[in-house]
């Protein structure tokens, strides 16, 4: 898998869960155990996300030296 394959299917999987967040707030409510489940799952795929795009920098900086 390359650099942009992984980018593309982090942000999707980010769009899922969003997407599936606000549907269970909808449905069940902001507090319930579904929704912050969700949450919870959204926040660890934004922070994939944020680690992969620190190290895909690090990387570019690296190999511009």
């Amino acid at each position: 898998m390359n650099v942009d394959e992984l980018d593309f299917l982090l942000l999707n999987c980010i769009d899922r869960m969003k997407r599936k967040m606000i549907e269970s707030a909808k449905y069940t409510g902001l507090k319930s155990e579904e929704t912050i489940k969700c949450s919870q799952d959204l926040d660890i795929l934004i922070n994939q996300h944020m680690k992969y795009l620190s190290q895909k920098d690090i990387n570019s900086l690296i190999n511009a030296s």
